[in-house]
């Protein structure tokens, strides 16, 4: 768990603290019985003072939600040179970058880009005995333009083992998976980080965070029926921003 996620814990934790100490302060105060106007007094200075602490509780997490994004934009802006291949059969004391670097070559005509083009190759995670499921290629580019022009070219992998995505942070991945289970795989992609959703007005809007994704969901519900795996056309590039 990182530091944000302990102290966004430890904010929620804190809000259910009070809460539950406040209901049963007031659920006492509510039961006291005699000197009615001494009792009236209290609920309502303590109704005040219940008040002002949510006040307190509600502004700390919008500084933490802040704390979140700014984090979440900065690690983002980390990764933009990077990708991740997944179909490649593991074998020990294998050549990550031989493997990227042919595929790259003979599948995707991308002869410019050599060992030089790569600053880092290699696999994702620890590995794990006595499993055949193969782990993701992280692969980390000199420049983005390397790494936009095999993104440019990802179709010419169709029909292949191997596949490319975006590096994505957790929170940017959590809120791409809920899109596509939401609106459909077809009406969501990713575009240097950013997930773009086409809605079923047409529009392609911009999101990256589960609040912006939130306000699209309540704006679009599923109709009954509707399948998350509803197709669509084709993606293109036009995006407007929510």
């Amino acid at each position: 768990m990182s530091q944000l996620d302990s102290i966004q814990s430890a904010q929620n934790d804190l809000e259910q603290c009070v809460s539950k100490r406040m209901d049963e302060l007031e659920a006492q105060i509510q039961c006291a019985g005699p000197a009615k106007d001494t009792v009236a007094r209290v609920a309502e200075e303590f109704r005040t003072f219940r008040e002002l602490i949510f006040k307190m509780l509600g502004l700390l997490r919008r500084q933490i939600a802040e704390c979140s994004r700014v984090v979440d934009s900065l690690e983002t802006r980390t990764r933009r040179k990077a990708l991740i291949f997944t179909g490649f059969a593991e074998a020990e004391k294998e050549d990550c970058r031989a493997l990227v670097l042919e595929i790259l070559h003979k599948r995707m005509a991308l002869p410019d880009i050599t060992s030089s083009s790569i600053t880092a190759c290699h696999r994702l995670g620890a590995a794990s005995k006595g499993t055949t499921r193969s782990r993701p290629i992280l692969v980390r580019f000199s420049s983005v333009d390397s790494k936009s022009a095999i993104w440019r070219t990802k179709s010419r992998l169709k029909g292949s083992a191997v596949a490319v995505k975006e590096f994505l942070t957790r929170t940017r991945q959590t809120v791409f998976s809920r899109a596509r289970l939401h609106f459909g795989m077809t009406s969501c992609w990713t575009q240097d980080g950013v997930i773009v959703v086409r809605s079923p007005d047409g529009a392609r809007l911009k999101i990256s965070t589960l609040e912006e994704l939130n306000l699209l969901v309540a704006k679009f519900p599923k109709r009954a029926g509707e399948s998350a795996a509803a197709t669509g056309s084709k993606p293109g590039t036009e995006v407007r921003r929510t």
